[in-house]
């Protein structure tokens, strides 16, 4: 009883934070959920508490990021970018308010499909969970090079991964020598904050810093708020048509199938085909946002269910590898093999995950249904964005210290810088990086046999 009453605290005041910074816009799932996350899994909180935390946390920033993307063009995170060009058609046909209701109202129908598929997927795939952890080296390379295919850079990508992998070994092996062990925390968030780090570092330089120079404040024009009347938490269903909703349930059994995939990738395709079945203007932009939500929201809940419960602990997929690592690997708590999969059972995911539906829902759907403008204003007014940003590089800054001292923290801005170049000039995005790192160890161990073959 008393973790259920840590677990409801915790989904709820997770609910209420990634809210705010949901609405803010372009911030980063992954630089935003994970720091946090770390510092509760390292403090001892509760395996279900952690669980409902991370569903808590997914369910409140993929509802409120709706807020800015639908009244503002400006995308509240990284799974909104897809969104951006829609929202603007419907913030010129005068109704961003009605697509915003459809957006957040798709993206807690996805889960609530999701949470129960998922769990049957993952039932489905557990017996093959100690054949995928034999073989996790060679299925993470083949994740990156899907990953890295479906990304902008396409072959680019592909291309980088073999160098990237053995710098990352190389950086373990000075972590080895320095520290006396490798490091996780340090390296991975340092591919987290990586675009962060390139631009401030692009700042230092003279010809570089002209580029983030402005004389005039920046302007954000907000649509009218609308005057409908609605419950405190609406029904999700009736904002949404039967044609939505039936295509919302398709997208998250589609993304259970994918959970392995990208989750912008996801939400990409699942918008381009639902957008093709409507004809009328509205109907297909509305259509397009609310399964696209549903999409982002179900692949995020997919890809950290199905890994931990059907695979075994094993961080298959960009959402493992990514904003729910902490929850697969975070030394000196959890490891491959010895993580939160080992301390859940089939009723606790049950159980956890409807606390975390619930609380991350409790704040952002009314919010998001009911004063999505003044809330857009006022975070726009009153957080500054890089002070968000300053703020989360200071805790990657004391988490790389407290894993190695300050040779954590070099490693951290070493590979951020590198990563961020990566990201930033050529569009190998951090989704790639990611898994590149989980399998960087198999990838040098293969160069190595071959090397030596070949010699």
């Amino acid at each position: 009883m008393t973790e259920i009453l840590i677990a409801i605290v915790a989904a709820v005041v997770g609910g209420l934070l990634y809210t705010l910074i949901g609405i803010i816009p372009g911030t980063d799932e992954t630089a935003t959920m994970v720091p946090i996350t770390i510092i509760l899994v390292l403090a001892g909180l509760p395996a279900g508490a952690l669980f409902a935390w991370e569903i808590g946390i997914i369910v409140a920033i993929q509802i409120s990021h709706t807020i800015p993307t639908a009244m503002s063009a400006l995308p509240g995170s990284t799974m909104a970018v897809p969104m951006v060009l829609n929202c603007s058609i419907a913030k010129r046909l005068g109704v961003p308010h009605m697509v915003m209701r459809k957006m957040a109202s798709g993206s807690l129908v996805g889960t609530i499909f999701v949470l129960p598929l998922a769990l049957i997927v993952a039932l489905l795939l557990s017996p093959l969970g100690g054949i995928i952890a034999q073989y996790s080296g060679l299925i993470f390379t083949i994740c990156a090079v899907l990953i890295a295919l479906i990304s902008s850079a396409k072959w680019g990508a592909v291309a980088a991964i073999i160098p990237f992998a053995i710098f990352i070994q190389a950086l373990q092996r000075i972590a080895i020598e320095g520290h006396g062990s490798t490091v996780f925390t340090s390296i991975f968030m340092g591919i987290t904050i990586g675009p962060m780090i390139y631009e401030l570092f692009g700042s230092l330089i003279p010809s570089r810093r002209k580029n983030f120079s402005t004389d005039t404040p920046n302007e954000t024009w907000l649509a009218p708020d609308s005057k409908q009347k609605l419950s405190f938490f609406p029904n999700p269903f009736k904002q949404l048509t039967k044609k939505q909703i039936a295509l919302s349930a398709t997208w998250s059994a589609v993304s259970c199938v994918g959970f392995t995939m990208s989750p912008v990738g996801m939400t990409v395709l699942s918008g381009e085909a639902s957008a093709g079945q409507c004809k009328e203007l509205y109907d297909r932009v509305s259509t397009c946002l609310a399964v696209e939500d549903s999409t982002s929201n179900a692949t995020y809940i997919a890809g950290l269910i199905i890994p931990l419960l059907g695979l075994g602990g094993v961080a298959i997929g960009g959402v493992a590898a990514g904003p729910a690592a902490p929850l697969f690997s975070c030394l000196p708590r959890f490891e491959i093999g010895n993580n939160l999969s080992q301390l859940l059972t089939i009723p606790d995911y049950i159980i956890f995950g409807i606390i975390g539906l619930i609380g991350g829902a409790l704040v952002a759907y009314p919010i998001a249904m009911h004063k999505a403008r003044s809330w857009t204003e006022l975070m726009l007014r009153a957080i500054s964005h890089e002070a968000l940003i300053g703020a989360f590089c200071g805790l990657v800054v004391m988490l790389a210290f407290y894993e190695a001292g300050i040779l954590g923290v070099f490693l951290a801005l070493t590979i951020g810088l590198v990563g961020g170049f990566l990201h930033s000039e050529f569009g190998v995005h951090t989704g790639v990086q990611f898994m590149t790192y989980y399998a960087s160890s198999w990838i040098v161990t293969q160069l190595l046999s071959l090397a030596a073959i070949i010699a």
